[in-house]
């Protein structure tokens, strides 16, 4: 049962049905182009036949002979149409008199006559004139014995050859598609045994053909399943780590305090303690959720004009006192006047998070220049900062989820490693995305890449 709905099955059972069909329509035409030949040379033995009893036939007033043997059916009907003479066979068949008729006025003609038993029997007449002032219907047939014989013959071969081609081609069809969806089985075999646990596997593709292309797809929809797997393990395990040392903090602190009585200084500086460790994990906790509200694109988005230009001055003036306080320059470069389509609150939080870590890793006496230029449909933002850079290695991943290029960098340094990763989701939530470019000891350079208004295909 489970065979007779596979695909096997079916492009099988299609394979025969179009050679079932290719036969019919075969098998007729050359029954008939057959049929009509055999029957095209008996009619010209006929018309031959009458030709040479037409010269050999002699009248004597009352009764017409032949100067030869005759073998064949011969019939003589005279001017009215009456039967005078029969030579040959006698042979009875259905009424003949309009082919007569018309041999009387002077038109050949063929008919095939049929009998009670047997088959039909193939006449020719045509005029014969006796003499100036007399014309007779002189009548040659034949039997189609043979012709019926051949035929016969001719359907049972085309039968008989249709039914082993038929059973020839089923057992081929189930050979060639067997061998043609075994790879089929064995992309199905391979993806049963992959699972989340284990997506290293890879199915083997061996052909260039249709069902290569779609195990190299499936193999690179594995491997894209593979690589989120990962990173959502590696997110997991990275949002334990660095919740877990603010909560161990926060239950040291809280054992100790609970372990004896302390003065209301020792409480205070307690309770000052645990709210700080708090506050960075709500804020840990607040960004781990845009981030995947943002990528199941359920982030609410409110787009409007944005005159980039004012947002950047903005922005600078915000920061203004925390550049200063750092001992830092902000400096405003060339700024071409152009609009982009967003949401407000979300690209300042962008240029915020690529603010703030400029200004993070710049040390004392530094600046950081902010510029804005078209490139073709685009808006390209410029931050760069002469700060420590960054490490060719560290590159690739500066944008991951808690990444972070000082491994010992820990909360109280600030930041949360999740800056350059809302800040590049935000740029793709705008149709955009983010450039980065760095050398150790000289700066970085981050540019944020926006469609300009009325660009963005949504």
């Amino acid at each position: 049962m489970k065979f007779l709905k596979s695909i096997k099955f079916r492009l099988t059972l299609w394979y025969l049905a179009a050679i079932v069909a290719m036969l019919a329509v075969f098998g007729t035409f050359a029954y008939t182009l057959l049929s009509r030949n055999l029957y095209r040379n008996l009619d010209d033995s006929l018309r031959t036949r009458f030709i040479e009893l037409q010269g050999s036939i002699t009248y004597d007033g009352r009764q017409f002979t032949f100067d030869e043997k005759v073998n064949e059916l011969v019939m003589i009907y005279d001017a009215d149409g009456v039967l005078m003479q029969r030579l040959g066979p006698n042979v009875q068949f259905s009424n003949i008199d309009k082919t007569v008729e018309q041999a009387l006025f002077g038109k050949s003609a063929f008919q095939s006559a049929g009998r009670a038993e047997g088959p039909d029997v193939r006449l020719y007449a045509a005029p014969f004139n006796v003499d100036s002032q007399t014309r007779v219907a002189l009548v040659v047939g034949r039997t189609t014995n043979e012709i019926v014989s051949v035929l016969a013959i001719f359907r049972m071969v085309i039968l008989n050859s249709s039914i082993f081609v038929v059973i020839l081609a089923g057992i081929g069809g189930i050979f060639l598609t067997d061998r043609t969806l075994r790879p089929v089985e064995q992309i199905a075999e391979t993806a049963r045994g992959i699972g989340e646990s284990d997506l290293s596997r890879r199915i083997d593709v061996q052909t260039d053909d249709e069902l290569g292309l779609l195990a190299t797809t499936l193999n690179g929809m594995i491997g894209r399943l593979e690589a989120a797997f990962k990173k959502e393990r590696q997110f997991v395990a990275d949002a334990s780590h660095e919740l877990r040392t603010p909560l161990a903090i926060i239950q040291a602190e809280s054992s100790l305090a609970l372990e004896k009585s302390r003065s209301e200084d020792e409480y205070q500086r307690s309770l000052e303690l645990v709210s700080q460790e708090v506050a960075y994990m709500s804020e840990v906790v607040g960004k781990m959720l845009l981030l995947a509200r943002s990528d199941s694109g359920s982030e609410p988005v409110d787009f409007e004009d944005i005159r980039l230009k004012d947002l950047i001055g903005e922005l600078a003036q915000d920061m203004e006192l925390l550049v200063q306080d750092k001992g830092l320059r902000l400096d405003l470069g060339p700024m071409d006047d152009l609009k982009v389509r967003g949401d407000r609150v979300k690209l300042k939080q962008l240029f915020l998070n690529v603010l703030d870590n400029a200004i993070r890793y710049t040390p004392d006496g530094g600046a950081i220049t902010a510029s804005l230029a078209r490139r073709d449909s685009h808006a390209v933002a410029s931050i760069t900062d002469t700060g420590i850079g960054i490490a060719a290695e560290h590159m690739p991943f500066i944008f991951d989820r808690f990444y972070r290029v000082d491994k010992a960098r820990t909360a109280s340094d600030g930041g949360t490693g999740l800056g350059l990763a809302i800040a590049l989701s935000v740029a793709k939530m705008h149709g955009g995305g983010i450039e980065a470019e760095s050398e150790p000891d000289k700066g970085t350079t981050f540019r944020i890449v926006l469609p300009l208004s009325g660009t963005r295909q949504f």
